[in-house]
């Protein structure tokens, strides 16, 4: 599924910052270049990695519906385009859950379908400034702080 042209535009000016924030943190992003019928405009690679680890590396799959309207869908895995069904390309951390693949915290699709209160009030989904940005940097910081190894 690919995103329309005005979240693509809204993601084409956000991501600059999103991959300096993630080179200045070792990692790096790149946006899906090829899918079936061409290019899905909404797909993003991360690399992260927990400072406490720093030779630990994750792959992220953020996948976007309606930015900045709607929060991504993340998953963890092995390679680009690789299963999202690899426990082992899970992080262990609160909330990180590699056996449902999925992470139940107020920064994701998935999150947000698991627990719909939180979309009101201080957990809501933030539309202003650089969500992108955000959910990045919220997930630096997990793995900053939160990080326990990874899921086997």
């Amino acid at each position: 599924m690919s995103i329309d042209d005005e979240s693509f535009l809204n993601l084409e000016t956000d991501e600059a910052a999103v991959a300096k924030f993630l080179a200045e943190n070792g990692g790096d992003l790149m946006r899906d270049d090829r899918t079936e019928g061409g290019a899905d405009r909404g797909i993003y690679w991360l690399t992260i990695r927990p400072r406490p680890v720093p030779t630990e590396r994750f792959l992220a799959r953020l996948e976007w519906f309606a930015y900045p309207y709607q929060a991504p869908s993340i998953k963890f895995v092995p390679a680009i385009r690789g299963s999202i069904t690899t426990s082992s390309a899970w992080p262990l951390m609160t909330g990180y859950r590699p056996g449902s693949f999925d992470i139940c915290r107020p920064m994701c699709h998935e999150g947000y379908t698991t627990h719909p209160e939180w979309r009101q009030g201080s957990t809501g989904w933030p539309t202003e400034g650089n969500p992108f940005l955000w959910v990045v940097q919220t997930m630096q910081f997990q793995f900053d702080n939160d990080y326990q190894g990874r899921s086997t």
